[in-house]
């Protein structure tokens, strides 16, 4: 697929999907990857792409765009800073209750430098609290020294929250 094709994709996916409140992090992960190719093409050797999936967790239910955001940012901010580039890897694990995604990227996070992506950073927090309560979260902070860490907790939508049978 060319830049263009992929750019529509990207474009008509996000038009679908934002009047949906949460959709599965599979159709997330397509709309996530078109995007990347099109980063690519514009980075080229510069970005490295690693994505690893549990497959038990493509079924976890995220809010339209959020995953998509993060890696934007992650390449904006992080990657797109550095001369030589970097690398963004995808992770994902699925627990019992929880799934956890992880965007690991090149760079170095400083929140005060930027108000642009804090403002994008406190509306994801607030659909994932809109959507889930308090058994959802975010965070993002720097693993180490050439590292940024933003994990996802997501609660599992076989479980509702108010299920104590398993507690006796």
């Amino acid at each position: 697929k060319n830049a263009v094709t992929q750019l529509s994709n990207v474009l008509r996916s996000s038009l679908q999907t934002s009047k949906q409140e949460l959709i599965p992090l599979e159709k997330e992960l397509q709309i996530v990857k078109d995007y990347l190719e099109i980063e690519k093409a514009r980075y080229e050797e510069r970005l490295n792409v690693e994505i690893n999936i549990a497959p038990k967790s493509v079924k976890a239910m995220i809010p339209p765009l959020m995953l998509q955001t993060i890696v934007e940012n992650a390449i904006k901010h992080g990657i797109g800073k550095l001369p030589s580039g970097g690398c963004v890897k995808i992770l994902s694990e699925h627990l019992e209750d929880y799934t956890e995604i992880q965007v690991l990227n090149s760079g170095q996070y400083q929140p005060e430098s930027n108000s642009d992506s804090n403002l994008g950073l406190e509306n994801t927090k607030n659909r994932l609290k809109l959507s889930f309560g308090d058994s959802a979260w975010m965070s993002i902070g720097n693993l180490d020294e050439k590292t940024v860490r933003t994990i996802i907790h997501l609660p599992n939508s076989n479980k509702s929250g108010h299920d104590k049978n398993h507690d006796h």
